[in-house]
């Protein structure tokens, strides 16, 4: 009984001098840890962010083409039709620019910006789409 008292004395005792030793050592993990997990998360949001303009611009760029390749159309009408889905999805994508042609295929381009939460800091998008246009041919 005597010699576990003992024992128990000395685990104890080296316990203590272990939890001095390592005094403030979680303070200073969490100084070397937080900044990294903190960048780790900024980058998905910004992630999350381009990729969700990036869907937005391609499918201003899909939507403008359906309305411009209609025989009849002109790459103007395109534009119009991409430049107002883009008013119509919010203000995810700022400086847009939005251009197009129409010839045998009818080609939409939506680029602009990202804005992001880290000032000055812009991610640019650059969608586009083409399709043939509508021409009548005759049956032989």
């Amino acid at each position: 009984m005597i010699r576990l008292r003992r024992a128990l004395r000395r685990w104890s005792r080296a316990l203590a001098e272990r939890d001095a030793r390592d005094r403030g050592a979680v303070s200073l993990e969490m100084l070397i840890v937080f900044p990294a997990v903190l960048l780790i998360i900024l980058t998905v949001v910004h992630v999350g962010l381009w990729w969700h303009a990036r869907n937005v611009a391609m499918s201003a760029a899909q939507l403008g083409v359906e309305s411009a390749r209609v025989r009849g159309a002109s790459a103007g009408t395109g534009t119009a039709e991409a430049r107002e889905f883009l008013s119509r999805a919010g203000g995810t994508i700022s400086g847009t620019s939005v251009s197009g042609s129409k010839g045998a295929t009818v080609t939409i381009r939506v680029t602009g910006y990202v804005d992001t939460m880290i000032p000055g800091l812009k991610l640019r998008i650059d969608q586009h789409a083409d399709a043939a246009a509508e021409r009548i041919t005759e049956a032989r």
